[in-house]
């Protein structure tokens, strides 16, 4: 019997169209991420708003839920939800309007230039070399003309009537949401038909009951850090105490960041207000001691567990809707992570991604 050699092992063979459809996948991807970009900034006013309506609407989902189930019908509910955003609206709106006059008045941003000065100049004095170059030039670049004041005031003042016409569009955004939010599972069913309107709604319930839980955690431990730190200024008699308790409830739904630039700015003022260097010392440690404990204790034992999600993501998510949107893109940043995380875990295409998005 003749031998016959194997034959040698054929190479592989590279399917060509498998790698043109990546690339063209990859290619699309990249162009939808340049649109989308595009149209977050050139739709800014009319999407931002829009955006903060669903954020708003996730924050009052458990309320209305507990108004029902205490046998208040859910259009009475909905009308007590939109009321009490009326109203937290319009006492945000004069809080911030009366610390915007504080602040904005000239006498006051002048009598913090003389109190820097003269910091600089104590310090300048106790350095054991001598800076009078330096010293000269910052004091030369912090001088504040009456043009400056006049055109930063100009500058937040059409902050403050941007705001304005972004909490009257959200606003309405919040109604026609409620109004449609009664139907949508219907149409849901009739679009797609009830096997998948089913599976749709359940998706849309696990991203409801995710975001409802972390705003609502969120608000509560962001609004407990802005009533300490505001009693803490207060005792201290730290000037525009109020205006720091706002800022550092809003900035507390920023993630890591939020907290240490919000505690930055009264620890600073308290530094030029305060003569004995006790009383600022006391405030920093104070301010850091309430974030701390709320950080690590108070909201991981709200929350039950901490949100699924990469830390690495979460940072670049700040990154990308604070370039798009500024603060409130920062704020919304977590939110429209999990957003979408859930999404693509619901998909069986793109749950490989869900799994790269999440924190296991």
């Amino acid at each position: 019997m003749s031998h016959v050699d194997p034959a040698p092992p054929q190479p592989p063979v590279v399917d060509g169209t498998i790698f043109l459809r990546r690339l063209r996948m990859a290619t699309y991807g990249l162009v939808l991420f340049v649109l989308t970009i595009y149209v977050l900034e050139k739709f800014e006013r009319i999407l931002q708003p829009l955006f903060i309506a669903v954020f708003l609407g996730f924050l009052t989902n458990p309320i209305h839920r507990w108004l029902v189930r205490r046998g208040l019908p859910s259009f009475f509910a909905y009308g007590v939800i939109v009321t009490l955003v009326l109203l937290g609206v319009s006492l945000f709106g004069t809080l911030v309007y009366t610390n915007f006059a504080e602040v904005a008045d000239q006498s006051k941003l002048l009598q913090y230039e003389k109190r820097l000065e003269d910091r600089v100049r104590d310090v300048a004095q106790r350095l054991p070399f001598k800076t009078p170059e330096l010293k000269e030039r910052f004091l030369r670049d912090i001088n504040i003309s009456p043009e400056d004041l006049a055109a930063a005031a100009g500058a937040a003042f059409g902050r403050f009537r941007d705001s304005t016409t972004l909490a009257v569009l959200t606003i309405l955004y919040i109604f026609f949401l409620i109004a449609e939010k009664v139907s949508f599972p219907a149409r849901i069913n009739l679009a797609f038909g009830e096997q998948h309107g089913t599976r749709i709604m359940s998706v849309v319930e696990s991203i409801n009951l995710a975001i409802s839980q972390y705003i609502a955690v969120k608000t509560l431990v962001s609004a407990l850090a802005g009533i300490l730190s505001y009693a803490v200024l207060a005792a201290f008699e730290v000037e525009l105490a109020a205006t720091w308790g706002i800022l550092i409830f809003l900035l507390n739904f920023i993630p890591y960041l939020g907290s240490l630039v919000a505690c930055a700015l009264p620890i600073v003022l308290s530094f030029l207000q305060f003569d004995e260097m006790w009383k600022p010392i006391v405030i920093v440690v104070a301010l850091i001691g309430i974030q701390q404990v709320i950080a690590t204790w108070v909201e991981p034992q709200m929350a039950g567990q901490r949100l699924d999600v990469s830390p690495l993501l979460i940072v670049l998510s700040l990154a990308f809707w604070g370039f798009v949107w500024g603060i409130p893109g920062a704020i919304l940043a977590v939110p429209l992570l999990v957003i979408v995380k859930i999404v693509l875990d619901n998909i069986p295409e793109t749950k490989p991604i869900a799994t790269l998005i999440s924190n296991r």
